[in-house]
């Protein structure tokens, strides 16, 4: 199967398509089970002619993503806020 793929910052791989978008593109020849298409295509780097996954990459992202998660949402964090705020109504405002 032939793609093309973009390269970002540090030859990682940005995003990929079945057809050339810009003229940076760069077209590479893949099986149509690579892992490429299983995994975040961002933890991939294009080196040498070679697409090479970065499991160090992949690490960083899932702890980013799994921070992100624990984070409290901005409709919880208004509620919190309200209700903080009740309180200091209710105990005349101490």
């Amino acid at each position: 199967m032939i793609i093309y793929i973009q390269i970002g910052e540090n030859r990682y791989i940005d995003g990929w398509g079945t057809t050339k978008s810009t003229d940076d593109d760069v077209q590479i020849e893949l099986d149509e089970n690579h892992e490429l298409f299983k995994t975040d295509i961002h933890c991939w780097k294009y080196e040498n002619g070679e697409l090479v996954f970065d499991e160090e990459k992949r690490q960083k992202l899932i702890e980013e993503y799994e921070r992100e998660q624990k984070k409290p949402s901005e409709s919880d964090m208004l509620a919190l806020a309200i209700m903080e705020l009740g309180q200091l109504i209710m105990n005349g405002g101490k």
